[in-house]
């Protein structure tokens, strides 16, 4: 049988040890390949990433299959691939699981028969009779629901949920050796291009960096220790990116990097935020889920430090402070002079992410979990329309970022303030400045299409986490009860486990909030993003005060930072950091039967009490939700 015309897509079939072999026919991209139930193919054997590998299209629709930083990667006759263009039949080795992948369903034919490593023959699959159905992926076909399940109706889709993965169109020289991204300027380079930092004072004076800076050189002599040793014979340990000049610390170059990018309104309270996560994450993660959290390199970090200093470890914690505001140029910024322009590079935060030895797994996901998490902080300006140029390329870390933290600052918003009215925050005081913050969520989104080239329709893999702040201001408007911390000890793995099934009740609580106040904001993100996450949050957990000179500031004796480490705990485990509540711990609530039709990448749910479904995205599927308003509940199906 030939692959029809119509059908652009990939034949998938895996071999798990100890269970049936799976077939997928695979018709919607980039399809995320790995060991937890989010992907789109699940490859349930501990060896497999939580997120292992992702087929994707390229702008010629050529399928290509990329590694995604796994544990025990891809493996393709013996050797270690990064990238593999599938343009004939192949099988792979992932962990212990095998995997064939071909174009049409004959390639798979073309491919010995599977032999497992126990030795045990296991016949090859039949050829599928053109009367069999096959599986499709991003089709309406499912496999029949229990009793007890929801009644699932299918309709023809209104379109395909075409999701699209960035980084696949701007990778050409990912696979190879060139595992280096620059955190200042992302340019991708081979360990062997570093430039090293001469540390004899007479060596001054560098082509990028100007005048004052020690010059960069590429050695060609070496201490015993690795050094490089500089022209006038010091040894050099510090290194340099090849094109910006800047540097760049060892830990970096070692551990492979997660980028995330925090986008906001001005004065939305985005350097807040930064703070009150790093200084929480910095106690959570160690003392909850066994992972260290430190600063990589304690000069990158210095701004953010002074900030946690003067929130958490003030000497006078009775005294009105403030943050200074985050400028469009200055200490946040890097000047570099590259293509003959000055051009200012945001400064990164790096921060080092490892499993600490009593982590129940520590010795499986040592080399998984050791990552540079780098964050960005840009002046809520830099994302304005207009305000991207090519000499000020500040917000480029949008398009390799794994994930995106959009603040949406209610208190800027005139339908919330509508709803706030009594309140005696300054922050909704009659001349607060208040912004569509959907126009920077759109230009967010455009520059982002714009520099990836990202199609019109698409919509990135990567999960959007929007971030509604200043919860202690409104929090009155959400019919939902949230404690303070949203996980457990699970004695199965000596460490707490994150409560997703919460998470996601709370991100539909909030979603139904927006979708009610202000629904362009949930239009938009959802149009970008295959999977968006709404969560509330507060920085400082009340509200500022305005001192007697007029400053607006708050005491750091009062600082009750809420829920914001949660998108960062729930980013670790999407990666498969952390753990989430095992299905037989999870708490469950007596149903109420509803009907579930799906239509296009929406269900909808239709419950006795009200007159209209409920509008539901995909990635809330397999989940228990409770109806806003009411005491119902009701689980979405897996699809």
């Amino acid at each position: 049988m030939s692959q029809s015309e119509d059908f652009k897509g990939c034949l998938l079939r895996a071999y798990v040890p100890g269970q049936p072999s799976i077939t997928r026919r695979i018709k919607v991209f980039p399809c995320r390949i790995g060991r937890i139930d989010s992907n789109d193919v699940v490859l349930g054997d501990s060896s497999v990433s939580s997120l292992h590998a992702v087929l994707a299209l390229d702008d010629k629709d050529n399928i290509y299959l990329e590694d995604q930083w796994s544990t025990n990667g891809i493996y393709l006759d013996g050797q270690r691939v990064s990238q593999l263009l599938i343009d004939h039949p192949v099988r792979l080795v992932l962990g212990r699981v095998t995997m064939d992948l071909g174009l049409t369903e004959d390639d798979l034919f073309v491919l010995p028969p599977f032999v497992p490593k126990s030795g045990a023959t296991q016949p090859p699959p039949e050829k599928p009779k053109e009367s069999e159905k096959t599986v499709f992926f991003g089709e309406n076909e499912k496999p029949a629901e229990s009793a007890s399940s929801p009644v699932v109706q299918s309709q023809p889709k209104s379109h395909s949920l075409d999701i699209y993965d960035d980084d696949i169109v701007t990778t050409s020289t990912r696979g190879g050796s060139k595992g280096i991204i620059c955190p200042h300027c992302w340019h991708r380079f081979d360990v062997g291009e570093f430039l090293f930092i001469a540390r004899h004072q007479s060596l001054i004076g560098d082509s990028v960096l100007g005048a004052d800076a020690p010059q960069r050189f590429l050695p060609s002599r070496f201490t015993p220790e690795g050094n490089a040793i500089d022209a006038a014979g010091m040894s050099c340990p510090d290194m340099a990116c090849p094109r910006c000049h800047l540097r760049i610390p060892q830990a970096a170059s070692e551990m492979p990097p997660l980028f995330l990018s925090i986008v906001g309104a001005t004065a939305s309270g985005k350097s807040y935020f930064l703070t009150s996560m790093t200084w929480d994450l910095r106690n959570t993660l160690s003392r909850n889920f066994a992972i260290s959290f430190t600063d990589t390199d304690a000069v990158n970090n210095q701004i953010l430090n002074d900030f946690e200093e003067t929130i958490f470890l003030s000497s006078d914690p009775d005294e009105l402070v403030a943050l200074r505001k985050t400028e469009l140029q200055g200490e946040l910024y890097n000047q570099v002079l590259l293509d003959n322009m000055l051009i200012n590079l945001p400064k990164p935060f790096m921060f080092t992410v490892m499993p600490a030895e009593h982590h129940p797994r520590y010795s499986e996901v040592l080399e998984k979990m050791s990552r540079t998490l780098v964050l960005y902080d840009n002046a809520g300006e830099h994302f304005e329309p207009g305000m991207d140029s090519v000499d000020n390329p500040t917000t480029q870390h949008l398009l390799h970022s794994d994930t995106i933290f959009f603040l949406f600052d209610p208190t800027k918003d005139v339908r919330f303030r509508k709803r706030l009215r009594g309140s005696e925050d300054p922050q909704l005081a009659a001349h607060a400045r208040v912004q569509r913050q959907e126009i920077i969520l759109t230009e967010m989104i455009n520059r982002i299409k714009k520099y990836s080239g990202m199609r019109s329709g698409r919509k990135t893999a990567k999960t959007m986490i929007l971030m509604v702040s200043k919860f202690d201001v409104w929090k009155q408007l959400l019919d939902f009860e949230l404690p303070a911390e949203p996980w457990q000890w699970e004695s199965e793995y000596n460490t707490n486990a994150l409560d997703v099934d919460l998470i996601k009740n709370v991100s539909f609580a909030v979603r139904q909030l927006l979708d009610e106040i202000c629904p362009e904001v949930v239009t938009t993100a959802e149009s970008f993003a295959g999977e968006v996450l709404y969560l509330p949050n507060s920085a400082l957990g009340h509200s500022p005060e305005v001192g007697e000179n007029g400053m607006v500031g708050i005491r750091p004796i009062d600082v009750e930072p809420f829920w914001v480490s949660v998108p960062m705990l729930y980013f670790f485990y999407e990666r498969g950091f952390i753990q989430s509540i095992p299905e037989q711990n999870r708490e469950k609530h007596k149903e109420t039967p509803c009907q579930c039709t799906l239509s296009g990448d929406v269900f909808f749910v239709k419950l006795p009490a009200r007159p209209k479904p409920l509008q539901i995205p995909l990635s809330f599927a397999g989940h228990q939700l409770r109806c806003p308003g009411t005491d119902l509940w009701f689980t979405v199906p897996k699809i």
